[in-house]
């Protein structure tokens, strides 16, 4: 048992992979988190004042911390991870002491739950201290753009959807594809995941439409199964297909990383 897990040798590999985590990308992640501050302190600085108020647009705003987020989510996994790939580098920390589940789990709570925290931190200060700024900025803005102050969100009218755990579970689904990318390509990481993508959605889309272009499949019995849904029935079937739906693309992801870092050569 010890062979597989053990929490004194996985505390010391995950101190370990921390500090790696710091070194190979702690002045991006600070970078990202305060991208879109320094946008606003440029345009700041060359935008003209009106009303005695400095420029503002939210939406603008909210952009570039959606373009904050996603270049961390494409670049992480590639930067901190995709040395395992390399001959000399992957070879050291193959023969590190801790066993395929230990840095699994290792890289989870690095991917999914420390770096969102420490990025929603820093972009939440960047809105802080563009709040002090524009009087009429929220300094919580981030969290609402990111679903965070309510726990519902109205779907056609039917119904309420966990906005803060699909915000979260399509964080992690996105990092983990790019990081399984990064322990798999040993060149243009991003890029070739980024193909592969391309290839499953055209495939997927071709399984779509085979499906519902075959005789056997029948519309109206679809119709006539969802005519007598009220409100909570189609609130409790959205919710089930959304959490099977991100709950077995999380489990492909996680088991295909444990697979990869299993069975990964020196």
């Amino acid at each position: 048992m010890k062979e597989i897990f053990d929490f004194k040798r996985f505390g010391k590999y995950f101190v370990y992979d921390l500090n790696n985590v710091y070194a190979r990308y702690g002045l991006s992640l600070l970078i990202m988190g305060l991208f879109p501050l320094v946008v606003f302190l440029v345009t700041l600085v060359l935008s003209p004042v009106t009303d005695g108020k400095p420029w503002y647009n939210p939406d603008i705003y909210q952009g570039l911390t959606f373009i904050a987020m996603l270049m961390v989510s494409l670049i992480f996994g590639a930067r901190v991870y995709g040395i395992v790939t390399e001959k000399k580098a992957g070879t050291a920390w193959i023969i590190l002491p801790a066993s395929a589940l230990e840095k699994t789990l290792s890289l989870l709570l690095i991917t999914c739950v420390l770096l969102p925290a420490c990025l929603l931190a820093l972009l939440i200060f960047s809105n802080w201290i563009v709040s002090l700024f524009v009087p009429n900025v929220d300094p919580l803005e981030t969290f609402r753009f990111l679903g965070l102050d309510g726990w519902g969100l109205a779907v056609d009218g039917f119904g309420d959807v966990n906005v803060p755990l699909m915000a979260w579970l399509a964080w992690c689904e996105g990092i983990l594809v790019f990081t399984l990318g990064a322990l798999c390509f040993k060149r243009t990481k991003v890029g070739k995941t980024f193909l592969c993508l391309f290839g499953l959605s055209i495939l997927a889309s071709l399984l779509m439409m085979a499906i519902f272009n075959t005789s056997s499949f029948d519309g109206e019995m679809v119709e006539r199964f969802f005519e007598d849904f009220d409100e909570a029935r189609v609130q409790r079937w959205l919710n089930v297909g959304l959490n099977l739906f991100h709950g077995g693309v999380m489990a492909a992801l996680i088991a295909g990383i444990w697979v990869r870092i299993k069975t990964i050569k020196a």
